[in-house]
């Protein structure tokens, strides 16, 4: 790489880890319903902390918010830089670790899940196509998101394993960063799992008490 280049990828990185630091949890809670969110739930400012915060609707802004905090800044180098170049990848490492230890929070945010499926689907969406379904299904039906984002994660690693071991759709960058993710989220969740272990895992509280707001808020998932 030349100096230019070199310059431009720094510019890149630290640009990614700007944009995921945009806490739009905190926004929406804050500006929209004057709540603090680390005061609720699990204190981090996640999708799912914003749920069982302020409910489902608000919720869902957030993880548009949150999905395109990784898909933009991931696209983006992935058009400069091509594909065979790891600069995509540490794009889309530093957009989640800005939504997980956000500047604009002083180093606190979420678990950054949402964020790292924006940021695969930039890279590798066919791994995303499958993984996110298999996630969803995890959670939906063992009521606990960390377990749906575990289920996720390790989904999307032997997706990509299985694709780039037979030649198709991904390279190896793409496989480097779902195994990074993948690795990522288990240290996030570490905790998690130690709860549900011991049985003192919260899990998904009913589709009613998702849509009814904070009816829900002290029953939420593990989530932050």
């Amino acid at each position: 790489m030349s100096v230019g280049e070199i310059l431009g990828a720094i510019g890149i990185v630290l640009g990614a880890y700007l944009v995921g630091s945009v806490p739009f949890g905190v926004l929406v809670c804050r500006v929209g319903f004057g709540v603090d969110v680390f005061a609720q739930g699990s204190r981090r400012s996640g999708a799912t902390n914003v749920m069982r915060a302020v409910g489902f609707g608000p919720a869902a802004l957030v993880i548009v918010g949150d999905l395109l905090k990784g898909f933009l800044p991931g696209l983006a180098a992935r058009i400069i830089f091509g594909e065979d170049s790891i600069v995509p990848v540490l794009a889309v490492t530093a957009a989640v670790a800005g939504h997980n230890w956000s500047i604009f929070l002083r180093l606190r945010g979420g678990r950054g899940v949402v964020t790292a499926v924006g940021g695969l689907a930039a890279m590798a969406p066919i791994v995303v196509a499958i993984a996110l379904p298999a996630g969803l299904l995890a959670a939906a039906i063992s009521r606990y998101v960390s377990v749906g984002s575990l289920t996720g994660s390790l989904t999307a690693l032997l997706s990509a394993v299985i694709f780039y071991a037979v030649g198709g759709w991904i390279t190896g960058y793409d496989l480097l960063l779902a195994a990074g993710l993948a690795f990522f989220m288990f240290t996030q969740h570490i905790d998690n799992m130690r709860r549900i272990v011991a049985g003192k895992e919260r899990r998904l509280p009913a589709w009613a008490g998702l849509i009814n707001g904070r009816n829900g808020r002290n029953r939420g998932s593990s989530l932050g």
